[in-house]
């Protein structure tokens, strides 16, 4: 029974670490200290060490030799990169969808959305955290969106490159309160365009969606967090 106790605790320190990073408490490059973080978190200096490595493995973490474990710095240089391949890649699949998707594809579009529509986006109790629920279904979403395009080869390199902003796009709101944004309004824009088949305001939606993060992080985030 031991070890399922440990193993239960070490993927409970692991989760709050990692979702304190994604909201952004703590900062983009900040040094994170082994032992006092476990003492924070009531736990031994060993499993918040594994905690450590396991996010260093999601590239939420990195380890300087030397200097030890650092959150993942905001990098201005990967985030326009990152923003620009996403555009190339990201704006032709949903081209392709609208112009190959079929009437499955528009209910799997429906349903994706409907979903994403009814899930609670903000933590009630930290305004800045985006629910694990709400990142879920809108991964969903985006990934139904380009499903019509019907090349698996495109739209795996669309997921993984999404899935390489996913902090960019937690911080972009967490680091910068963003509380204007309608991005419900943003998701039903791409919702209507696909569903008129109408190719360019899709193309333009999806775009527009994409630039956001970058454009508020190089605004709003501070010199020394790039």
């Amino acid at each position: 029974m031991q070890p399922r106790v440990a193993k239960t605790l070490n993927g409970e320190i692991f989760a709050r670490v990692r979702s304190d990073i994604l909201a952004g408490h703590l900062a983009p490059g900040v040094r994170l200290r082994p032992a006092e973080l476990a003492k924070e978190h009531a736990v031994s200096t060993s499993v918040m060490r594994e905690a450590l490595t396991r996010l260093a493995e999601q590239e939420l973490v990195v380890w300087v030799p030397q200097t030890g474990f650092r959150v993942a710095p905001l990098s201005i240089e990967d985030l326009e990169d990152l923003t620009n391949v996403r555009l190339d890649i990201e704006v032709l699949a949903i081209r392709y969808a609208v112009q190959r998707g079929d009437v499955g594809w528009e209910g799997q579009v429906l349903a994706a959305h409907h979903t994403l529509e009814r899930t609670r986006q903000f933590d009630p109790d930290d305004p800045d955290r985006f629910t694990e629920e709400w990142a879920e279904a809108h991964a969903n979403f985006h990934n139904a969106l380009l499903a019509g395009c019907n090349s698996h080869r495109l739209i795996g390199i669309a997921a993984q490159l999404r899935d390489g902003s996913e902090l960019y796009r937690r911080w972009s709101h967490a680091l910068t309160h963003d509380y204007n944004r309608d991005i419900p309004a943003e998701h039903r824009a791409m919702l209507k365009a696909v569903l008129d088949r109408d190719e360019a305001a899709a193309a333009e939606a999806l775009q527009s969606h994409i630039k956001h993060t970058t454009t508020v992080l190089l605004r709003d985030v501070q010199p020394d967090q790039a």
